[in-house]
């Protein structure tokens, strides 16, 4: 995807660094970059969190859309009757623990399989 975006009033530079409000920000990173500054961070902060609600959101659609809780019963029941086979109750703590975990990873594996992997931001320049 292009830096450069036209739209009715010329071409514009993506992202809020790239504009004339952006040297305020620059200021505020090299700053906080420098030293560490609180203020400056909590600056940045306070500008750039909707990135965090506005991914959030996007990844959860994804999820709403992609999965159904069938899917995800069924990897954690199989991983669950593996962790049956493999739980040794003088090696680990609890099998609560043990399966538990082995449960997640599962799941979490399922969403992966069924979602995708995306690029990663370096993958998209």
């Amino acid at each position: 995807m292009s830096d450069v975006e036209k739209n009715d009033e010329g071409p514009t530079i993506r992202g809020a660094t790239h504009t004339d409000d952006g040297r305020d920000l620059r200021k505020l990173w090299d700053k906080f970059r420098a030293n560490g500054d609180v203020e400056s961070r909590n600056t940045l902060t306070e500008f750039y969190f909707d990135m965090v609600r506005a991914n959030a959101d996007n990844i959860a659609k994804i999820l709403v859309e992609a999965i159904e809780e069938g899917d995800l019963s069924q990897a954690g029941a199989l991983a669950f009757f593996e962790a049956m086979n493999e739980f040794d109750p003088a090696q680990d703590s609890s099998f609560e623990e043990y399966g538990s975990i082995a449960i997640r990873r599962a799941i979490v594996e399922e969403i992966r399989g069924l979602v995708g992997t995306e690029a990663t931001p370096e993958e998209m320049e």
